[in-house]
């Protein structure tokens, strides 16, 4: 419990002095630590689970924290669940994967625990396939899911008794859920949906990256294209045409950024989370350099 201290060399002295085993917290958190520990060639022997919630982790952090020896779990959830949604715990057939195959499952939020249900639905409502590529509204229902707010005279959920979590996902066949945006957060370009997330991620995997967000920007023919905000590392250099290229060949063609801003720093939330709104406001007047008026 490092109080307002959340920089990576506080969590660091906090971690190794209580010889903490168990851990939680949000992505910003881990990445701060991961940098001051790589900066210093720093270890924690005794660290052996790191929980995240908030947002998801990046690939590279999970391999980060995985190469040191800890396990990782992604845990999802809301107030209105009471608040466990989900845990990415490794069930079978995926207890001894490794490798890629273990990132794959690792990267996802987790199947939904006894008592939970969940659906994933287009905006009309329909229910869609769990095939873990098709991606909407992630709905839930259970014993512990609230059906309305405090003093609101109004039900919350749907008429099969499912809650919207302002989620979106992808639900695969064994039962994993994959958050890949929020519903405010998703780019629609040319009425498909593109993952900020998945971008976002993506980008951080690149050496000289430290944070990066992805924003809809206004395009006159695709109605939104994204925008990838990077803050780079101290000392580091790239770029917009090595990020590019680096995240090349990862992503559908249509996904990727049209463009590559770079930051001094990128805004959070008092949780840690990438502030969105006050990004949107910093870069309501851009437009992309190569978009047709």
């Amino acid at each position: 419990m490092p109080g307002a201290k959340l920089d990576g060399a506080s969590v660091y002295e906090l971690l190794s002095t209580e010889k903490v085993t168990h851990t939680a917290g949000v992505p910003t958190v881990w990445l701060m630590l991961l940098q001051h520990m790589a900066a210093n060639n720093l270890k924690l022997p005794d660290l052996k689970m790191v929980i995240c919630g908030g947002s998801a982790m990046p690939r590279s952090m999970i391999k980060a924290f995985l190469d040191m020896g800890s396990n990782v779990r992604h845990a999802w959830g809301m107030t209105e669940m009471s608040p466990i949604g989900s845990v990415a715990a490794l069930k079978p057939p995926f207890q001894n994967a490794t490798g890629d195959a273990r990132l794959d499952v690792l990267q996802m939020q987790g199947y939904a625990p006894f008592a939970v249900e969940m659906k994933i639905t287009d905006d009309a409502g329909k229910e869609l396939p769990w095939d873990g590529k098709t991606f909407g509204r992630l709905k839930v229902s259970g014993p512990a899911v609230a059906k309305a707010y405090y003093r609101v005279d109004t039900n919350i959920l749907d008429e099969d008794g499912f809650f919207d979590t302002g989620d979106v996902s992808t639900i695969d066949e064994d039962g994993y859920m994959r958050i890949t945006d929020r519903s405010k957060d998703v780019i629609k370009s040319g009425g498909e949906w593109i993952s900020s997330i998945d971008l976002e991620n993506l980008a951080v995997g690149h050496p000289a990256v430290a944070e990066a967000a992805v924003i809809g920007v206004f395009h006159p023919k695709w109605d939104e294209r994204p925008l990838l905000i990077v803050q780079l590392k101290q000392g580091q250099q790239a770029t917009r045409e090595e990020i590019l290229k680096f995240m090349d060949g990862k992503i559908a063609k249509w996904w990727m950024p049209d463009d590559v801003a770079f930051v001094d720093g990128i805004p959070h939330t008092a949780t840690g989370k990438i502030l969105k709104t006050a990004l949107r406001d910093q870069f309501k007047d851009y437009r992309f350099p190569n978009a047709a008026a």
